[in-house]
């Protein structure tokens, strides 16, 4: 069947979600082979693992060293599949090989959210390119540091297996005493930062960026778009936010006994690392309890739209509180950067905040109901963490029953495809009506 002829029988969203639990499939199949495990391991965490690297989220019911190099190796598969996106890899591989129909190209810029399908070739080569170089340049630094502590060949493949995870927003390592061992290595705390960075910051974004330094060296003037602006600035003001709300609340805590350098250092990739990829430089029972209602905030807004993050992406949170911001001003439509912004949207971001809060909401009831022994914080961060791919825990996952790992593993596939698009995936296709107008009328409102 032809790509054309999938395109005009799946919606992009419905394709999304069936490649993503095919992938799950397919890794939960490797995972469960005798070679992918040093003991055994149940179904059920199997599962959970592959779910966990495809949604890029780093939650893990069971240690990862419980699997072989093998094993391994598929979860760190599974994790350049799920962060780069399927789709991004599939239309990839089709752009390079054969040229892509009008719906095809369509379809493509629905799911990578591409307003201008017209570049989508050039968007999916960037990204390519993009992650090739961070990756390649991100495991070289690594493998510097800690050549010394392994074989060459393990070497190579915990450093690869490091940057891979820290560009894919996935918050996994292999390093020996994990991130907190390497806490005093400017090399990885930098290297890794850098790449969370760059993953999140989104593949448009930097290729308008690249647009921009080229207008700019040919004396031409650019105009970046709403969304990199949007994305920008946004970012800008989030990294320096958290940044300085961390440091309020830890710089007599956790970073009581760092140098001036260090904190700042710490501080910044801490930033960087609420958004999406979940990396610690310590213990996350050390924090305040304030710091972990920060976590969950600034993961639950994540990164950009078309980036190796997830959340509800910053741009969706930017509208959301214009919208607010209209509303209060007694304005009926909403701006941003001197742009009108569709009512469509408007709808859309607003219901992408309404429906994620809501399923995190759902998801915290229904663990508290099949959990017991754990905290209220606990239950909420988890799916909080869950939801955004965040993958930080308190330390209750690996002790979730049967029917907690199912609903963490929802919240993990939600998440990462969006609550709206799983409506829309869910909704059955009808012709399309005609719209029309009831009477307007007025309802008293709170």
């Amino acid at each position: 069947m032809g790509i054309k002829r999938i395109a005009s029988i799946i919606p992009p969203e419905q394709f999304l979600l069936w490649s993503i639990l095919f992938a799950i499939s397919i890794g939960a199949v490797l995972l469960s082979l005798p070679i992918a495990q040093v003991t055994a391991i149940p179904l059920l965490d199997v599962i959970f693992t592959a779910a966990s690297a495809t949604t890029v989220n780093g939650l893990f019911t069971i240690p990862i060293d419980s699997f072989s190099l093998f094993g391994k190796g598929v979860i760190l598969a599974l994790i350049q599949i799920g962060g780069l996106g399927l789709i991004s890899m599939t239309f990839l591989a089709l752009s390079v090989f054969m040229n892509l129909g009008l719906g095809s190209q369509l379809m493509a810029g629905k799911i990578l959210e591409i307003e201008n399908w017209i570049h989508i070739k050039k968007v999916l080569i960037l990204i390519t390119l993009v992650t090739i170089a961070s990756e390649f340049i991100g495991t070289l630094f690594i493998f510097g540091v800690i050549a010394s502590n392994y074989t060459v060949g393990m070497a190579w493949f915990v450093a690869f297996f490091h940057a891979v995870s820290s560009f894919c927003s996935a918050g996994v390592t292999l390093l020996d005493g994990g991130m907190s061992h390497y806490s005093n290595s400017y090399v990885i705390i930098i290297v890794t930062m850098l790449l969370m960075f760059i993953g999140e910051l989104g593949f448009i974004t930097w290729q308008e960026i690249g647009y921009w330094l080229y207008a700019k060296r040919e004396g031409k003037p650019y105009r970046f778009s709403l969304h990199s602006k949007i994305v920008l600035y946004g970012s800008t003001i989030l990294l320096i936010c958290t940044g300085i709300i961390f440091w309020i609340l830890e710089h007599k805590n956790i970073l009581a006994n760092e140098s001036a350098g260090q904190s700042i250092l710490s501080t910044l990739f801490y930033a960087i690392s609420f958004r999406s990829t979940g990396f610690l430089l310590t213990n996350i029972g050390s924090f305040h309890l304030a710091t972990i209602m920060l976590i969950m905030l600034i993961s639950f807004i994540g990164s950009a739209p078309g980036s190796t993050g997830s959340g509800v992406k910053i741009t969706t949170f930017a509208v959301f509180i214009a919208t607010i911001r209209a509303a209060i001003s007694g304005k009926t439509t909403v701006y941003l950067q001197g742009r009108t912004i569709a009512l469509s949207q408007v709808f859309r971001a607003v219901s992408i905040i309404s429906l994620g809060l809501g399923w995190v909401i759902l998801s915290t009831f229904f663990l508290l109901i099949t959990e017991h022994g754990f905290t209220f914080i606990q239950v909420f961060f988890e799916s909080m963490s869950a939801f955004s791919s965040l993958g930080m825990t308190t330390g209750i996952t690996p002790s979730l029953s049967s029917l907690g790992k199912l609903f963490i593993m929802s919240s993990m596939i939600i998440g990462r495809i969006g609550s709206f698009s799983l409506i829309l995936a869910l909704k059955l296709r009808k012709k399309q009506e005609a719209e029309f107008s009831y009477p307007e009328e007025r309802v008293m409102l709170g």
